[in-house]
Formats: C-alpha cells, sequence, structure tokens
C-alpha cells in the first residue's frame, strides 16, 4: 500500500480534534507490527529501521503477496482500514480502503516530516525512540508523532503467540500523538536512564540526532547524553568537556525542547 500523504488526513474534523486534544494530553493513536508498518509501505518512508527493512527484503514475492492480503485482512478487522469511508478527506492506500484517522495522522507524520529525531543507545542491538513532526507549510510543527518500541498488548499477545517467531517483522511499535513540550519531556525521560548493560559493563551513552529529511541536505543537529537515572551529562559528539555540567531531568527537557526549537527552523 502507498499511502499520498498530499492528501492530508491531518485536515479532517476528527484528526483536527486529536491534533488539539495532543496540545495537553498524550494521544494513544495505534500500535502496530513492524509487518504490517511493512505492508504501510515503512520501508519507503524517510526514516526506517535498516533491520525490518532487511528482513522485509527477504521475504519471497509469493509469500509477500500472502502476507499482505492477511495483514490488511487484519488491519481491517481491527477498525484501522475503512471501506466505503469518504475518500476525499483521508489518506487513502491502494485497495478502496481508507484510513481511519489515528492511522492517517502517524502515516502522514511519517510519510513527510518537516523534521526528524532520534534517540538511540549506542548499542546495534538497541532499538530507538523515534520523533516525526507532523505539520504543513503554514505551520511545520502542529503535533508530534513519537514512535514508541514496545510489546503486545495482553489481548493481542495472546492471539499472536508466534509474534517472536517472526525476528524483526514481530517487532512491536506504539504510535502517540504529543506536544512539543511533552515531546521534549519523553525525550528527557527516555534518555535519563541508560539502557540495562550485563555484568559492570559501562552505562550506554544515547546519541540524540536531529534530521530535516525535506532539505536538500539534511545535516543532523546531535546530542549525545549520559546519564544515570537521575542526572545526565549532555555534550555534542567531539566536544566533550573535562568537568561536565549534570543535569536533572527538568533541565534535561529544556535541552531536548531547544533541540526541538532548532530542528524546526
Amino acid at each position: 500500500m502507498t499511502p499520498d500523504p498530499a492528501i492530508a488526513a491531518e485536515r479532517t474534523e476528527t484528526a483536527r480534534r486529536l491534533i488539539a486534544q495532543a496540545q495537553t494530553d498524550v494521544v494513544d493513536l495505534v500500535t502496530l507490527s513492524a509487518l504490517e508498518l511493512c505492508v504501510l509501505d515503512g520501508p519507503r518512508h524517510p526514516v526506517f529501521e535498516q533491520r525490518v527493512a532487511q528482513a522485509w527484503t527477504q521475504v519471497t514475492d509469493r509469500r509477500r503477496r500472502k502476507v499482505t492480503e492477511e495483514v490488511t485482512a487484519g488491519l481491517v478487522r481491527r477498525g484501522l482500514l475503512i471501506d466505503g469511508a469518504p475518500r476525499h478527506h483521508t489518506v487513502q492506500p491502494v485497495g478502496g480502503y481508507s484510513f481511519k484517522p489515528e492511522l492517517g495522522l502517524m502515516l502522514a507524520a511519517r510519510c513527510r516530516p518537516a523534521f526528524v529525531v532520534l534517540a538511540k543507545g549506542e548499542r546495534d542491538d538497541l532499538r530507538p525512540l523515534i520523533l516525526f513532526a507532523l505539520g504543513d507549510q503554514a505551520d511545520p510543527t502542529q503535533a508530534i508523532v513519537a514512535e514508541l518500541p514496545t510489546t503486545l498488548p495482553p489481548d493481542r499477545a495472546a492471539r499472536h503467540p508466534d509474534t517472536r517467531k517472526l525476528g524483526p517483522l514481530g517487532w512491536i511499535y506504539r504510535y502517540a500523538l504529543v506536544s512539543t513540550a511533552n515531546a521534549a519531556d519523553l525525550l528527557a525521560r527516555w534518555t535519563l536512564t541508560p539502557p540495562a548493560q550485563p555484568g559492570d559493563a559501562a552505562p550506554v551513552p544515547y546519541l540524540v540526532s536531529a534530521y530535516r529529511p525535506d532539505r536538500q541536505d539534511p545535516a543532523a543537529y546531535h546530542l549525545r547524553v549520559r546519564g544515570d537515572g537521575t542526572r545526565a551529562v549532555v555534550d555534542e559528539p567531539g566536544a566533550a568537556s573535562a568537568h561536565p555540567a549534570q543535569h536533572d531531568l527538568e533541565q534535561l527537557s529544556g535541552i531536548m525542547l531547544d533541540l526541538l526549537a532548532r530542528a524546526s527552523r
């Protein structure tokens, strides 16, 4: 399926209400598997996890067609793809379905983000937190769609016991719509506590990178965050100080808010 972000899902009445709600609350949009993302043409989006894309390319054409049919049917059963809905107000996938507004907003942000921020632990097996700025030319940052690695909700996990056997294609993503301030707080909380390490291994820092994929040169702005769960040292790669400042959660949130502001310019 190839969604057309030019047909703006964010202009529907329901989507506008969700964007307004996100200015004060965290709005849950949808939870998807990596396999569902691939069927929704995720590998063609400006940012997509390489391990998932590689796993998808290894699926044979015949198997891919069957999987696409099965996944599409599952999205219809869950109410994420809607048959017979008005076509002129929503992003439309191939096949005559319209997207539920929550899914349409997520795809609009993923397909054409004003900017993207990745927060990834500096270890190959760690999945990143990714932020996609949702907006248009008039307002580049109406809200931000956060992609958070997660696990299946208990009710769905019971119905899909073989998900882990799919490898990266079985990974689960939760999508939430948040304000810029809440996105900065999310980034700060995510990076303040380092990922668990075996034994006495040194804590893994996070690299936070902001990109502008809409520009010819999408050069990134980077920060490295070394947290201990309570306070964090923040520096730009290659510019570490001999006596770095220690930042608490509130201060780290302010630094992340500044990063988001710089990314939006």
